[in-house]
């Protein structure tokens, strides 16, 4: 699959979803796209290649083209948004470079949420691990909940490292990444929705460590991870949201060793299931 050079071609400039935005009919190497700009794609519909119908970070069939923002789009937990010819719009504005839009169009640092299926490599974040565990990792606490008959919502906190990373700036995007979570297509909607959200990912989300089925996802803000464990199954606890400070954790990795201090035990644990 060719990828083109972002820092070596000239873009169209379009409007898409009320969005100035930069546009090619051709795939981005990620890893050239300045700092600044966020990277979609766009799908066209079956029946007209020239007919967009959907954004989202990526697009396997029926791939119509790159754009690049200065303007990050918040996207669903589903991961796109629905396009059409009313809300994608060609500009009479000549092509430019990258850096020339970003010169023009400043980054808005709006802090969007982003969602993923976990890596195996990273499925030990889904799970208490321990004082020395919490330190490298940065780990704030986690989320333990259900829906009891299917659409209440129930929810738990458990404070790791004796609450210590607990701020009121973490409270703010928790409560932000919670309710984002809770929409209409969220997997934290209801117990219905988890399903249907957790068969969406069925081989990609899947957690073989867990005792039940289960499902992960991490959830990434700027300056938090969110790793979500979602076990659809009734009569049990539906998720747990492990919560991790990037800005700790880098911290920790970069402290020298011998300034590591121990923490004291908690007065609890949660069994794990």
């Amino acid at each position: 699959m060719i990828k083109i050079d972002a820092r070596a071609e000239r873009f169209e400039q379009v409007e898409v979803l009320g969005k100035n935005v930069l546009f090619t009919e051709l795939r981005v190497d990620r890893d050239t796209v300045p700092e600044g700009l966020r990277c979609y794609e766009l799908r066209h519909t079956d029946a007209d290649w020239s007919e967009p119908c959907e954004l989202a970070r990526g697009i396997m069939v029926n791939f119509m083209g790159t754009i690049l923002t200065s303007d990050p789009y918040q996207l669903p937990p589903e991961g796109w948004l629905r396009v059409s010819g009313r809300t994608f719009e060609y500009t009479d504005e000549p092509s430019i470079t990258p850096q020339e839009f970003l010169a023009e169009h400043p980054p808005t640092g709006k802090d969007v949420i982003d969602l993923y299926t976990i890596a195996e490599d990273k499925h030990d974040l889904l799970f208490s691990k321990g004082d020395a565990a919490d330190r490298k990792n940065g780990c704030i606490g986690h989320l333990r909940g259900d829906f009891g008959s299917g659409k209440q919502f129930y929810t738990t906190w458990w404070p790791h490292q004796n609450d210590c990373l607990n701020t009121e700036p973490f409270k703010a995007d928790i409560d932000r990444v919670v309710n984002w979570l809770r929409g209409e297509t969220g997997p934290l909607h209801d117990f219905p929705s988890m399903e249907r959200f957790c068969r969406m990912h069925e081989r990609s989300a899947a957690v073989p460590e867990a005792m039940l089925k289960s499902y992960g996802f991490s959830i990434d803000t700027r300056q938090y991870q969110y790793m979500l464990r979602c076990t659809p199954v009734k009569g049990d606890y539906n998720f747990y949201l492990y919560c991790y400070d990037k800005e700790a954790r880098e911290k920790e990795r970069t402290a020298p060793q011998r300034n590591a201090t121990r923490l004291p035990k908690k007065k609890r644990s949660e069994p794990e299931r």
